[in-house]
């Protein structure tokens, strides 16, 4: 289970900034993996992106994704870490970022380690 710490790592050279925030012990240890991969060109939490979906209620709402990578060959994805106790809650965002990324040919992947 992800503990929930937050801080700025900056030990970062792919990231466009001097420093990103991390809200979780597993958004910590991806950006240090991300940083260790040859196949990641840049990363970065701070995108801007906002996914549109539509709530159990019916109602408008906007998902913001954890992280957009760049990869050495060009293509991009979106990458959410999740805990797998949030993951069906979280299945109507899921399915909103997995059209989304297709509409842009990007991938996207979700991390659940519990």
């Amino acid at each position: 289970m992800p503990t929930s710490e937050h801080g700025e790592f900056d030990e970062n050279v792919k990231s466009p900034y001097s420093f990103e925030y991390y809200d979780s012990s597993w958004e910590l240890e991806l950006m240090k993996d991300l940083e260790k991969d040859k196949e990641v060109k840049k990363w970065t939490k701070n995108h801007g992106i906002i996914i549109p979906y539509w709530d159990e209620n019916g109602k408008l709402r906007g998902f913001k994704p954890d992280f957009l990578v760049e990869k050495e060959n060009g293509t991009k994805e979106i990458v959410e870490i999740k805990g797998k106790h949030l993951l069906p809650t979280f299945k109507r965002k899921m399915d909103a970022a997995q059209e989304w990324c297709k509409a842009r040919k990007m991938g996207f992947r979700v991390i659940s380690k519990y």
